[in-house]
């Protein structure tokens, strides 16, 4: 007599049952007695597959009537939020640095924009362009700065066509632009970083990879040299 399948078996099968079904957030995926005979597997591994899936932001679970197992997330946006969860609380435990992460958005951010450069279309261009102009005509308003900041970097992580590269950047929009831009305040020139986005989107505009990401390396290095320089003590 074969073994039950286990949790880690349960987990596969609602993941795929999700993806055959393309279920969205919000979408029920029935009892955890119903997902059992569905999937035949046992209810406790049912059970602690939710649990674990719980864990990496893709289904919750709901009592009472017209409880059951839904949709949390897609499983790129699960991925997006369990990356961001994980370094928000290491920059809260001080398990890394300000320093460290705009290496890693480098690392990250300098090649989908090149990926972008390939692969954006009209409507893509048109969306980054739109994110320039609103910060223009909102130039003296901060938050609108912020917003069509992190819609701009948003707009190429997306534009990539990769999901999970976009899935792992998305720690960057969500945790660490709203902080980086806490500690650059004071010397940020918000019209300098506007024209080094035009710069960028005029190479992805050409389909220009290469010259996309000289354009966002330069961009990110012009951060990371404000940060250095409102960090410094004083004299």
């Amino acid at each position: 007599m074969g073994r039950a399948p286990s949790s880690d078996e349960a987990v596969r099968r609602i993941q795929q049952l999700i993806a055959e079904r393309q279920l969205e957030p919000g979408d029920r995926l029935g009892t955890e007695t119903e997902l059992a005979e569905e999937l035949a597997v046992t209810r406790p591994a049912v059970r602690e597959a939710v649990r674990m899936l719980s864990r990496t932001n893709l289904v919750r679970a709901a009592r009472g009537p017209g409880g059951g197992v839904f949709v949390a997330q897609t499983a790129d946006r699960g991925l997006a939020r369990t990356v961001s969860d994980a370094i928000a609380g290491m920059l809260a435990n001080r398990l890394t640095t300000i320093p460290e992460l705009i290496e890693v958005r480098l690392l990250l951010e300098v090649p989908l924009v090149g990926l972008a450069a390939q692969r954006a279309d009209a409507a893509t261009v048109g969306q980054l362009r739109r994110a320039i102009e609103d910060a223009e005509r909102g130039a003296d308003d901060e938050q609108v700065q912020r917003d069509t900041d992190t819609a701009f970097h948003r707009t190429i992580a997306e534009a990539s066509g990769n999901r999970v590269a976009c899935a792992l950047v998305a720690w960057s929009h969500l945790v660490f632009q709203p902080l980086l831009k806490d500690l650059i305040a004071p010397g940020i020139v918000e019209s300098v970083a506007r024209d080094q986005h035009r710069q960028i989107l005029d190479a992805i505009e050409q389909h220009k990879p290469a010259l996309a990401e000289q354009a966002m390396r330069e961009h990110l290095r012009y951060l990371t040299d404000l940060l250095e320089i409102v960090s410094r003590p004083v004299s």
